[in-house]
């Protein structure tokens, strides 16, 4: 199940991380202009952080949620092909309808397709679990938008659209095969009966016993037939409880201190995120590598895969949360050193070496960030907290790609800091909120 869930979550992100090249090349193509792709981009990631509660709300308060994550996944390759399709060709509105319409559906993309890796891998192997859950993302944001590029060079926009449609549907068909409980593991087969019929006073004692056991039975039985609602209670809300809302994701964050201190801190480490592409290019220039910026952010996402498998392989022991604020407070260490280098001027291999190292961090960084937000959310409201986490990271990174038109003039040096000052900022928020906690 959990292979078929991976295989699922990685179709559907590579092709919405193929979908942002597609669609700018597309508007280039048929515009001359990449003024009306960048409108379209926009509007594709605006309604994440707005939808993201109800697409939540939706799936933890159905039967079955299988339906609503292959439904949401089938609804986003069909209105991204669309919007892939028709830019520069039909008219804007309609285009940014569509646009509109697939960024609502990607809240489930991010972070719904994660909230479901707890209903098929049992408690003790989700932190590896969680690890490989990570690597999906980072396969994604290398494999995604070299794969929307190619596409488009080899064959044109409108094979690129279909495929990267025909992938999410893929996905959507792949994830009505996972199951929407966790299996529960067999039971014990009984030892044999003892073929020699036993006296009448070990019969009696026997005949004690059997009652003793079958009570014992009866007692486990109730249990777990007890935490078999239990767990269904946590996907809908229960059956005679009160039904969850649609603000009830954004309270779960709010009452939970380590997720209210690990979503705002990835908030904050998001903000700069958002910058460190174009920043990657303008280092790459200024150490006389033109083309230099696509290899240190392609060093970056091959970081991160390899720290995501690194967690699977061996997964993090101490408490997620503060694996979160360490790892944040190692990637803005590792770029306040490179900030104080790029002054002094700064060598090609030192400049690559700190991106993978930055990556590297983000793999366990993600991973805990997901097994946090599992831990954490109360029941019922598991796939509110996953989407609007991602909607909140996804709008600070939108914000701090904005931001960086403003700073775009600013010596590199000041715009490797503010990447620096994102995360160590997002570390000490993290650890205040956390240290809070614990008066």
């Amino acid at each position: 199940m959990l292979a078929r869930l991976l295989t699922a979550a990685t179709l559907a992100r590579t092709a919405e991380a193929a979908a942002a090249v597609v669609l700018l090349l597309a508007a280039v193509r048929q515009t001359g202009d990449p003024a009306q792709g960048a409108t379209v981009l926009a509007a594709l990631l605006v309604p994440h952080v707005l939808a993201g509660p109800f697409v939540g709300l939706v799936t933890d308060r159905a039967r079955r949620p299988r339906l609503v994550h292959a439904g949401f996944a089938a609804l986003f390759g069909l209105a991204l092909g669309g919007v892939l399709l028709l830019t520069g060709v039909a008219p804007l509105p309609v285009v940014v309808g569509l646009a509109l319409v697939a960024g609502s559906c990607g809240p489930m993309i991010f972070g719904g397709l994660s909230s479901l890796l707890d209903d098929v891998v049992p408690p003790p192997r989700r932190p590896r679990a969680r690890g490989l859950d990570a690597a999906t993302y980072n396969v994604a944001e290398i494999a995604g938008p070299a794969a929307g590029a190619l596409l488009v060079a080899a064959f044109g926009v409108p094979v690129a659209a279909l495929v990267l449609s025909g992938a999410c549907l893929l996905a959507a068909g792949t994830l009505l095969t996972v199951a929407d409980t966790l299996d529960p593991e067999p039971a014990l087969d009984p030892e044999p009966a003892p073929a020699v019929e036993p006296a009448p006073a070990v019969a009696a004692k026997n005949a004690a016993g059997a009652q003793n056991s079958a009570g014992a039975q009866n007692a486990a039985s109730a249990q777990d037939s007890a935490g078999v609602q239990d767990d269904a209670g946590a996907r809908d809300g229960g059956a005679g409880g009160a039904r969850v809302g649609v603000r009830d994701g954004l309270a779960a964050i709010v009452r939970s201190r380590p997720l209210l201190a690990v979503t705002a801190a990835t908030a904050l480490a998001s903000y700069g995120a958002g910058m460190i592409t174009p920043v990657a290019v303008v280092l790459g220039v200024a150490a006389g590598h033109p083309a230099g910026g696509g290899l240190l952010v392609t060093a970056l996402g091959v970081g991160a895969l390899c720290g995501s498998l690194l967690v699977a392989r061996f997964p993090v022991r101490p408490a997620p949360q503060l694996v979160v604020v360490a790892c944040l407070l190692g990637v803005g260490a590792a770029f306040a050193g490179l900030s104080g280098a790029v002054l002094g001027g700064v060598s090609w291999p030192v400049l690559v070496a700190v991106f993978a190292v930055a990556g590297v961090l983000d793999g366990p960084l993600l991973s805990s960030v997901l097994l946090v937000r599992s831990r954490e959310a109360p029941p019922g409201t598991r796939t509110q907290v996953f989407t609007l986490g991602a909607g909140i990271k996804l709008t600070a990174a939108a914000v701090g790609a904005a931001t960086f038109t403003v700073l775009a003039a600013a010596p590199p040096a000041v715009l490797v800091g503010v990447l620096s000052a994102s995360h160590l900022l997002a570390a000490a928020v993290g650890a205040a909120l956390l240290r809070r906690r614990t008066r």
